[in-house]
Formats: C-alpha cells, sequence, structure tokens
C-alpha cells in the first residue's frame, strides 16, 4: 500500500511539473506575440497579455501542487 502510493505520488508529480513546464512555454509564446512589434489592435493586445497572465497563473498552480505532493511523498517515505 505504501509502495503503490509512493509510486502514484510519483507519477503525479512528474505529470504536474510537465505540465507546469508546458503552460510555462505557452506563455512565453504570449509574451513574445505582445512585445514583437506589429501592427494590432488594443483587443488584441489585452488578449495576448490576458492569456500569458492566465497561463502563467496555471503554472504557479502547478508548481504549488508539486510542492505540496513532494511534501505529501515525504512524510510518507517517514
Amino acid at each position: 500500500m505504501n509502495n503503490n502510493m509512493t509510486k502514484e505520488l510519483k507519477n503525479k508529480i512528474a505529470d504536474y511539473q510537465r505540465f507546469g513546464f508546458i503552460l510555462l512555454a505557452v506563455s512565453t509564446f504570449f509574451y513574445v506575440g505582445l512585445v514583437l512589434p506589429e501592427d494590432k489592435s488594443f483587443i488584441q493586445s489585452v488578449t495576448l497579455g490576458s492569456a500569458s497572465l492566465i497561463c502563467l497563473s496555471f503554472t504557479a498552480l502547478m508548481y504549488n501542487t508539486v510542492r505540496k505532493c513532494k511534501v505529501k511523498l515525504q512524510e510518507i517515505s517517514n
């Protein structure tokens, strides 16, 4: 039982880290689209900025979840 929970938590940690990294990359692309000098309307700029911030927020949420899972994994291991 303990080994099963440890394996499950390790898998969750790896998944959340991957997802967080992907969201960070997507957020970077949105930000680059925002700062590149092109003829964009105000709505497009706001949309790109908002999408970048939303992706960054979800990235922070994923890494916070990773931190909580690591703490739980340490508690199970001890």
